[in-house]
């Protein structure tokens, strides 16, 4: 008859010599702390899951490797063949998801007791999702004369979830309310990078929800649809002149009725005076409101000019030679200037006495008052790039005959010569 063993309780036992067990490891060696991944280098944090790094999978980039006119080493021919049927890698989330976002947008309700033309207030907002490290932030697009601060309402980082642990990109779904912090946010729409995300994903979010509006941005817009004052027509200036009022201000009448509104013309300008060819780009701006013009040259990326966009100062530009006149001149009539009505796309126009422009473009708002206003379409866009300039390549020395090829090239290659490589 055999004995029964029962397995005994090793914390009942004294910490003492001759009452413990010696603890076996499968694997003796130290915890690494940094690794490289594809190239890159890593931590790997050790203790709790959420400190480890996240992975992803993405496609494999296809491989570049140029070998020339040389055929491929046999190394490099066993790595092709090793890979050719992977067609996933797995890589760090902050490096494959770097700079990649998903913007929703949301609304939620706010109670206002402080005055008795509204009840409540709908705040929009937009929130953010971080892929890289899947932080969030809620951003609330200021208003005019909302009375309240707005912009950053939640600053970045990771949100905790209603189901516990944090929030992740699959709990935001359009159509749905996303609770956070005390705050019901009802998310309507996201852009088009999210909808492609999701739907990569097997998960394509709903259609756009519409938005609600409240007391507040209801007066704003009838504000903006409802003219100030009765717009003047002819018959009301007959009425008033015929009782003895209407002598307006034309000046003020024009800069009252055409504020804000500007004329804007692209133009080139062939400079033949610096030793090589250059054609400068320009914007031409025509102001509505007084008559007054005004060019800005802009600076193409390492043009090697000082960074002095007027190229006219705002002005009246009279027509033809410009030329400084005295206190006893007289003066000059209105269609002696420059008018902005004068200026057509495909047209090379004098300006300031010998600068010859020549309009290539012009704005959606220009195009809207040419036809409105001289029921005249513009012709459409130019295109005046011009070619790119191929840069010969510099010829290749002579071989001087010391050393080996490869060491002589490394003087031609390289300010500081390098040990070529064997």
């Amino acid at each position: 008859m055999t004995a029964q063993v029962s397995p005994a309780d090793l914390k009942s036992l004294p910490n003492l010599p001759g009452y413990t067990f010696p603890e076996y490891k499968d694997s003796y060696a130290r915890a690494n702390t940094w690794n490289v991944v594809n190239g890159v280098r890593i931590e790997q944090k050790e203790g709790l899951s959420h400190d480890k790094p996240k992975f992803v999978k993405v496609s494999k980039v296809q491989d570049v490797w140029r070998s020339g006119s040389l055929p491929d080493s046999q190394t490099r021919a066993v790595f092709k063949n090793a890979g050719g049927d992977i067609q996933f890698q797995e890589l760090p989330a902050w490096d494959a998801f770097d700079r990649h976002v998903l913007r929703f947008s949301g609304y939620f309700k706010e109670s206002v007791v402080e005055t008795n033309l509204e009840n409540y207030r709908v705040r929009k907002v937009t929130i953010y999702y971080y892929l890289e490290d899947d932080t969030c932030q809620i951003q609330e697009p200021k208003q005019d004369n909302s009375g309240m601060p707005q912009g950053q309402l939640i600053r970045r980082h990771r949100f905790p979830s209603a189901q516990g642990g944090y929030l992740k990109a699959e709990d935001l779904r359009v159509g749905e309310t996303l609770q956070i912090y005390g705050r019901s946010i009802f998310v309507t729409d996201c852009d088009p990078f999210t909808r492609e995300y999701f739907e990569q994903a097997g998960a394509p979010q709903g259609p756009p929800e519409p938005e609600e509006t409240d007391p507040f941005q209801e007066t704003r817009d009838a504000m903006k649809s409802h003219a100030p004052v009765q717009a003047r027509t002819y018959e009301k200036m007959y009425r008033e002149v015929m009782l003895g009022g209407g002598h307006i201000n034309a000046d003020m009448q024009q800069f009252l009725e055409k504020d804000k509104q500007v004329l804007r013309f692209f133009a080139v300008m062939d400079d033949v005076t610096t030793p090589q060819f250059e054609r400068r780009p320009f914007t031409i701006m025509f102001f509505l409101a007084d008559d007054t013009i005004e060019i800005r040259e802009q600076y193409p990326l390492n043009c090697g000019r000082d960074n002095f966009p007027i190229f006219f100062r705002r002005g009246k530009m009279p027509m033809g030679a410009y030329k400084v006149e005295g206190p006893q001149a007289q003066a000059r009539k209105k269609n002696e200037f420059v008018h902005g009505n004068d200026f057509r796309v495909n047209m090379t126009v004098q300006l300031l006495g010998n600068y010859s422009f020549f309009i290539y473009d012009a704005d959606e708002f220009t195009r809207r008052h040419f036809q409105r206003e001289l029921n005249e379409d513009l012709d459409p866009r130019i295109d005046v790039r011009l070619p790119d300039r191929a840069v010969p390549r510099a010829k290749t020395p002579p071989y001087t005959g010391y050393g080996s090829w490869d060491d002589s090239m490394g003087s031609v290659t390289h300010l500081i010569p390098k040990v070529p490589k064997k």
